[in-house]
């Protein structure tokens, strides 16, 4: 045993945001293990309809594989389960489907190498039994942030605290390492006891108890109360926090054409000038809200950079976005009224190209995790748009503990419009306000410590570095 050579098993969720910190994982346990570590990467392939099912995500596999590192993809064979339910629930019940497809995978694996770790992704925590009892240790990547993670590791404490659904409590819920948080933040999977999500991250926090360790994307100097109070057993009284180990950011930042039209429309602009507005790669609008967005930015008279999606009237939130011909959807004359001073992108819109740019200024942003990120790594100040999942309580994060985003105003937890001069009051003070100024101060920080962390001797490279040194040596 002592002659094989030893390997590390990644399971990612499917869906672009999941897979690119688990891509990046992989190519940091590379550089840190020396390549003695190889890396095998499990891929599912989850229902048609799922909203993970994304063309991003498989180009990005394509483009590592094609990269020469020493990872490989191997496909779990699809389980003939038909999944109940919709959206996150119907993936959470595939991944938990392929059971014994990841048993005989790895047992396979185990016969040619010694597995010295897996890391699960968040969600593929109810397969965490699997890898347990074939006796590999066992870890997850918690791929939002630290906040969050305390927030989920502290439910089965909250659910024992309120008998009543938080979409019926009117007051602020106190989490330890994070400041209190109305009720109505709380995401939407977990608003209401009775709902299989609900019940589903109850089941899911006691299992994070007995894992080996805790990845999480973030980095100390970013979230150090969260992450003291995680480390301190706060949020999980009566039970075990694992170890946590703060490896982040984990960001895919590879870099775009710099013949992307957006990138050259840029490139005219002056410095800092731009507010840049993109909404993730499930986030688009209504047509009402458009016609909004576009009062609001056209009466800041702020220089902008618009990704715009739309979904139809009455298609389900977890269907893909569309491409859509601006003309159709926007006031009319709104083009020709702005063209000096913004671009309507109708597609996809090269992320991490605009927000590297000089001419950038300012984000308005879903508040994604992700996104988020890449917002402090490049020093973007943020104007918070939550729209789902967990967007709400990570908005309110970066406005009230980190003071890295303004907000604007939500009528009602996923419901109402948010009107063009609420849009035009934040970005104006993003853009040239007091507000807006320390914001951007905070964020300078910001992008300084994520940057640290990541050199050698910083927070997350130590962390990273000592956990591949246990693996390396296979205990």
């Amino acid at each position: 045993d002592r002659m094989k050579a030893r390997k590390v098993v990644l399971f990612p969720t499917p869906g672009a945001g999941h897979l690119v910190a688990m891509v990046e994982l992989a190519k940091q346990i590379l550089h840190h293990s020396g390549h003695t570590l190889s890396i095998t990467i499990l891929q599912i392939h989850p229902p048609s309809t799922s909203p993970l099912n994304s063309s991003n995500t498989s180009t990005h596999v394509q483009a590592v594989a094609a990269s020469g590192l020493d990872i490989n993809f191997v496909d779990l064979p699809p389980s003939d389960y038909d999944p109940e339910g919709e959206g996150l629930m119907q993936t959470l019940s595939y991944i938990e489907s392929q059971k014994p497809a990841l048993s005989r995978t790895l047992t396979s694996i185990s016969a040619v190498t010694t597995v010295s770790a897996i890391v699960l992704d968040m969600f593929c925590i109810g397969v965490a039994g699997v890898p347990a009892e074939l006796g590999i240790p066992t870890y997850v990547l918690y791929t939002s942030g630290a906040a969050m993670l305390a927030t989920f590791l502290y439910l089965p404490t909250l659910d024992m605290k309120y008998d009543r659904d938080f979409r019926e409590l009117k007051e602020l819920i106190h989490i330890p390492g994070r400041s209190p948080v109305p009720a109505s933040a709380m995401p939407i999977p977990l608003q209401e006891k009775k709902s299989p999500s609900y019940q589903w991250f109850i089941r899911a926090a006691e299992l994070y108890s007995k894992l080996d360790g805790l990845l999480v994307n973030t980095f100390e100097g970013l979230q150090p109360t969260p992450i003291k109070a995680l480390t301190d057993g706060l949020c999980t009284p009566g039970s075990r926090t694992p170890p946590i180990y703060p490896v982040g950011p984990l960001l895919g930042l590879r870099p775009e054409s710099p013949e992307h039209d957006c990138i050259k429309w840029l490139d005219r602009q002056p410095h800092a000038s731009v507010v840049f507005m993109c909404f993730g790669s499930m986030g688009a609008f209504s047509p009402e809200q458009i016609a909004e967005i576009a009062d609001g930015l056209e009466r800041s008279g702020q220089r902008f950079l618009w990704s715009i999606r739309i979904r139809p009237s009455g298609a389900s939130q977890f269907s893909e976005p569309e491409d859509v011909d601006p003309r159709e959807v926007l006031p009319e004359g709104f083009l020709e009224r702005t063209k000096e001073k913004g671009l309507v992108w109708p597609r996809w819109a090269p992320q991490v190209g605009i927000l590297s740019h000089p001419a950038v200024g300012g984000f308005v942003s879903h508040c994604g995790w992700n996104s988020t990120l890449e917002s402090v790594w490049f020093g973007v100040p943020m104007i918070s748009w939550p729209l789902y999942a967990e967007q709400s309580m990570n908005a309110y994060e970066l406005v009230n503990d980190l003071g890295l985003s303004l907000g604007v105003l939500m009528k009602e937890e996923g419901g109402g419009l948010v009107k063009g001069e609420e849009l035009d009051k934040a970005v104006r003070s993003l853009m040239e306000g007091q507000e807006g100024k320390k914001v951007r101060e905070k964020m300078k920080e910001a992008k300084n410590m994520a940057r640290k962390a990541v050199e050698e001797g910083g927070s997350s490279y130590s962390a990273l570095a000592s956990l591949v040194q246990k693996w390396t040596k296979g205990h």
